[in-house]
């Protein structure tokens, strides 16, 4: 997707090197991954947000303390979790290529903006992720809303910490793009 912006972004009226990924939840293995591949082809991306980020796919998935601890949290749950993975990891798939918490090397990556809801099974995946590109050198900021559940970020009207957290979002946007 991403090579493909680049091939026509002339004809789309888009400049290349003005572009981020953005992903909530799965959406984020989605946004992790295509950072990884962007900076194999060479296409320069400014940022890379990942909210609520589902990012181990791995036999490890669900030994997180976060995954134990908020297994029946009310917007997503254990058996919610099991069904994505049976899903996302048919048998025979290796798991570790669709499990940007496990990639070989994080380094020389766009900056990362990792956004953790702290009532969510995969609150543990974010901080794992923001802590991994961070050793490899590559600048991740996790911040984390406490009391805000999964999905948190698509209920600005009924959970406060979705404003906060959009306005952050939108601020390290403005700033990556300011360069």
């Amino acid at each position: 997707m991403l090579q493909h912006l680049g091939a026509h972004a002339a004809r789309w009226g888009v400049d290349p090197a003005r572009t981020a990924v953005f992903g909530e939840s799965t959406g984020s293995m989605v946004t992790a991954l295509a950072a990884i591949r962007a900076r194999e082809s060479g296409l320069p991306l400014r940022a890379q947000v990942l909210v609520n980020p589902a990012v181990d796919l791995t036999s490890t998935m669900f030994e997180y303390a976060s995954m134990r601890r908020h297994a029946t949290s009310p917007t997503l749950t254990m058996p919610q979790m099991r069904l994505l993975h049976r899903f996302a990891v048919p048998p025979g798939t290796d798991p570790r290529a669709m499990s940007p918490l496990h990639a070989d090397d994080l380094g020389g990556l766009a900056p990362a903006l990792v956004v953790v809801p702290t009532i969510d099974p995969l609150a543990d995946h974010g901080r794992g992720y923001a802590e991994r590109p961070r050793a490899a050198g590559t600048p991740a900021r996790l911040t984390e809303h406490p009391g805000a559940t999964h999905a948190f970020l698509s209920m600005p009207g009924v959970v406060p910490q979705a404003k906060a957290a959009r306005a952050e979002i939108l601020e390290f946007l403005r700033t990556a793009f300011a360069g």
